[in-house]
Parts: C-alpha cells; sequence; structure tokens
C-alpha cells in the first residue's frame, strides 16, 4: 500500500483518497504528456501512445480498491473531443485511455488539457 502524506476525504469508507492529474495533447500520432507542474509528483509515472486516440498510463502508487473514476473533463480547442478509460487498474497501477470526437478515435491537440480524477482506498478492510 502506498504511504502518503495526504488530508482526510469524508467518505463512508475508511482511507479513501481523491486522486488527481493533468495531462497535455501531443499532437496527432504523439503520446500526451503530464501536466502537474512537478511532474515528479504527479500521481501519473508515465504515458505511451498505442493508436490513434489511445494511450496507456502507469501510476506511481498501487491501491488495493478502486471506488470511483470519474469522466476526464477535457480544456482545449479540439471541438467535441471526449475521454473515456476502457481499462482501469488501481492495483496494477494502469490504465488506458481513449479519445474521441464524434465516436471516431482522435489525438489530443498540443492546446488540449485533459483533467483525470479518481478515488481509491488504502484499504481492504470493511468493503
Amino acid at each position: 500500500m502506498a504511504n502518503r502524506s495526504t488530508h482526510p476525504l469524508s467518505t463512508v469508507k475508511s482511507e479513501a483518497y481523491l486522486l488527481t492529474a493533468k495531462l497535455v495533447g501531443g499532437g496527432a500520432g504523439l503520446v500526451l504528456t503530464v501536466g502537474d507542474p512537478v511532474s515528479a509528483n504527479s500521481d501519473i509515472v508515465s504515458m505511451a501512445f498505442v493508436s490513434t486516440g489511445k494511450h496507456t498510463i502507469v501510476f506511481r502508487h498501487s491501491y488495493p480498491q478502486l471506488l470511483s473514476v470519474m469522466p476526464p473533463s477535457i480544456v482545449g480547442t479540439t471541438a467535441g473531443l471526449m475521454g473515456r478509460f476502457s481499462a482501469f487498474d488501481a492495483v496494477a497501477k494502469t490504465a488506458t485511455l481513449d479519445l474521441t470526437v464524434a465516436g471516431a478515435a482522435t489525438d489530443a491537440a498540443l492546446t488540449d488539457t485533459i483533467y483525470l480524477n479518481w478515488v481509491v482506498r488504502n484499504s481492504g478492510k470493511n468493503q
């Protein structure tokens, strides 16, 4: 389990953490980049470009329970750009993010910023 200095999140389950990340588009055929002010402190360790609109993510910490994954929020110039996770494994520290416009796989432009939010639990007790 990850040992992090955090502030309490009020939930009905103990040991719940809201994690966030900021990604920046790389352009056509390029990987997204971590846009957090200090990338070494980001909850994302690395990103890999798989194919148009598809990226794999490696997270910094493993958690025994995933409580929730919010839809990605996107701010930028690519009209209609939407994101969804096709896979998310808090234990294995991996996820796959798919980006689309009107259902067609699309790469994020350099002017697009993607905000990710997810909630994990640092305990397998009292599920």
